[in-house]
């Protein structure tokens, strides 16, 4: 674990100071940003390749993904520009876009110990990934209704323009922050770091050790961002909202078999309809709430019984055929 610490911090820090100092464009604060999953991969691999697979299906859908990921990022800045929506061959986000197509592509990796963490992220869609999608729409517009019945003011996104385009900007946004941000964390602090701290402590304990860390690893893009954060936002963002935040993380990522795709769905709706639906400030009270009712629903205080190892159930997984295995 403290390995795994070093790792994405040293990985992510040291990317995102040079890119600062070095008054770099914005994309290349993404090299940093994939710190996390980059820890979670090295310290997975088990060293034992699977000479049986080829090489080819990874390299195609790295280089199909990369492709995707880059249109992704240069329409998400054309859009970020106030500009239409268009596609730019820019070299530079190129570089940025292929830290999402190889972490997800690790999910046809040779080796076991890779393949397993990622076929977690990688997996059919089910009805967790779904839950995990909705919940924070939900969070925001059932408040901004109730508000809008009772004549209080909402806070409304900067949405201009038509609605296709605004509907087509959204959608990019959230393809952006699943690629460019969920996919190049989630692997690791919930897929490696949060697996770990469950072999010994409870779920709720885990999560509040996941949240420091989580919430540190933030710092040089916090102080250095254009608008720097003044402490009362900090105290807000980083303590106030993302404790609630953990919880929930950690509960859908056990209540959905230990799948990095449902938090990375919850993390990446979280990071964009608060910027696309009007939503009413005092509703943000609800995360409290959901997160009271996972810790009381599955009594998070209390370590589940049983055998759940997950470096054994890793292990298992990538000495068989290589699939996933719920934690139970």
């Amino acid at each position: 674990m403290w390995t795994y610490l070093a790792l994405a911090f040293g990985l992510s820090w040291v990317a995102w100071i040079l890119a600062i100092q070095l008054h770099s464009r914005e994309e290349f604060l993404n090299f940093g940003t994939a710190g996390p999953a980059f820890a979670a991969m090295i310290l997975s691999r088990t060293q034992q390749r699977d000479r049986s697979r080829s090489s080819w299906p990874r390299i195609g859908v790295f280089c199909a993904l990369l492709v995707f990921c880059w249109a992704v990022l240069t329409l998400h800045y054309s859009w970020r520009g106030g500009d239409n929506l268009h596609f730019d061959m820019n070299a530079c986000l190129l570089g940025s876009a292929v830290f999402p197509a190889w972490i997800t592509s690790g999910a046809l990796s040779k080796d076991g110990g890779v393949r397993c963490l990622l076929r977690r992220l990688v997996h059919v869609p089910n009805r967790w990934s779904a839950i995990a999608f909705l919940l924070f729409p939900a969070i925001l517009i059932i408040p901004a209704v109730i508000a809008h019945w009772l004549h209080q003011p909402l806070t409304t996104p900067d949405n201009a323009g038509p609605t296709s385009v605004v509907i087509a900007a959204s959608s990019v946004f959230f393809l952006y922050n699943v690629f460019f941000v969920a996919v190049l964390e989630e692997p690791g602090w919930r897929g490696f770091l949060l697996d770990r701290l469950q072999e010994k402590w409870s779920p709720l304990a885990a999560s509040m050790a996941v949240w420091l860390p989580w919430a540190l690893w933030h710092a040089p893009l916090d102080y250095f961002r254009p608008v720097r954060f003044s402490l009362v936002i900090y105290l807000e963002l980083r303590v106030a909202s993302m404790i609630p935040l953990v919880i929930i993380l950690t509960w859908l990522y056990n209540r959905s078999g230990r799948s990095i795709q449902a938090s990375a769905m919850f993390h990446a709706s979280m990071n964009t309809f608060p910027f696309v639906l009007p939503y009413y400030a005092p509703g943000f009270g609800l995360l409290f709430v959901i997160a009271a009712y996972a810790i009381f629903a599955d009594r998070m205080w209390r370590r589940p019984s049983g055998d759940c190892s997950a470096t054994a159930v890793s292990v298992a997984t990538a000495r068989n055929s290589g699939s996933t295995t719920a934690l139970k």
